[in-house]
């Protein structure tokens, strides 16, 4: 009876250690898909500043023509 409960306890063990993985593996891959989402906020931004960025440039050009 030792041996078959030293064994049930380390199986139960076990099982524990993989549950706690799983659930780490779990809150890994929901910050993968926030981090994700945050770059493609981030990637519509920088476009929008782009284009911002590509108007000053237009009305700067337009100004010197002026001067």
């Amino acid at each position: 009876p030792g041996a078959a409960s030293d064994a049930d306890k380390q199986a139960r063990d076990g099982d524990k250690v993989v549950g706690e993985a799983i659930q780490q593996i779990e809150r890994l891959a929901a910050e993968v898909v926030r981090s994700s989402d945050a770059m493609n906020v981030l990637e519509q931004e920088s476009d929008k500043i782009g284009k911002v960025m590509d108007v000053i440039k237009a009305v700067a050009e337009q100004t010197n023509l002026l001067a």
